[in-house]
Formats: C-alpha cells, structure tokens, sequence
C-alpha cells in the first residue's frame, strides 16, 4: 500500500530545492545516494523520535503533501531516502536546515489548495497543521493516492 506522508515547508528551501531541482553537478561531494543523478528535488526532517518514526516507513512512490501556512502547495512521490549525518545539505543546500533525515522526489506537481479541504480528505479538523513529517494514517487514506495527487491539481487548476 502507498503511504500518504504530510511535510510543513519554509518558503526559501523549498523554492530553492523542490519547486526547482537542485543542478547537483555544480555541488562538490554529493552524498553516495544522489550520484546516480545530476538534477534532483530533495526535502528533509529534522532528527526526532515522530520525524524518524515516520521516516523510516517512507519507500519509494509514497506520495508527499507538502504544507505551508494554510494552503497545500505541491505533492511528490518520494524516489529515495537517506541519512545526512555529514550535514551535506545544510551546508550545500539549505541555511542551517537541522533536516538530516533526506528523501529525493519524483512526479512533483504545484497546488496551491486551502490546508482545511485536504484536511478535510483525511478527517483532520479544518485548522490542523502537520508539525514535522507526519504518515496520514491507513484508516484515514480512503482514496488512492493518484486519486488524491488528481484532485489536489484539479482543485488548483479551478481555483488557481
């Protein structure tokens, strides 16, 4: 089955490293897990119990909801999952970013979909949050989720 996972993001990194892929062949010593490619959209959690909990349970096609503020504004599906313990991205990517749990992605798509209606696909309360990466529960994933990646980016497409 597919995990839905739910990512808070802050407006620079994540311009800077999933709207636009990161140019890898400018960046000197790339960790092992992106040497199979030179251009790549790459996300992170900071370490902590829930963080890795959730991390470790992410393979490869799970889909990511990425949040910031009140709107949803974009989805992926995750390609590959690493450890940062070099601090490489926070040194060649990001400004400071505590993020050492690293995953890559694939089939990203830009939204931009009000947080109160996704979560309301998941039976969340219009005003939660995800605080850190949080995995939607089995029991609250109702719908494939290609079917929710579709009606996210037609919910856009509507109301963008």
């Amino acid at each position: 089955m597919t995990n839905v996972f739910l990512a808070p993001v802050d407006a620079p990194n994540f311009e800077d490293s999933i709207r636009t892929p990161i140019d890898l062949d400018a960046i000197e010593d790339r960790p092992e897990a992106l040497n199979s490619t030179d251009r790549v959209r790459l996300w992170g959690t900071p370490p902590g119990t829930r963080n890795r909990s959730n991390f470790e349970k992410m393979q490869t096609g799970d889909v990511v909801l990425f949040c910031e503020g009140d709107s949803y504004v974009g989805s992926g599906r995750v390609e590959t999952t690493f450890e940062d313990d070099e601090g490489w991205a926070s040194a060649n990517v990001w400004d400071d970013s505590e993020s050492t749990l690293l995953y890559t992605l694939s089939d990203f798509r830009a939204v931009s979909v009000p947080r109160s209606a996704v979560n309301r696909i998941f039976e969340y309360s219009d005003s939660y949050s995800p605080q850190g990466l949080m995995r939607v529960a089995d029991g609250k994933v109702s719908n494939d989720p290609a079917a929710i990646e579709l009606a996210l980016e037609q919910y856009s497409e509507k109301h963008g």
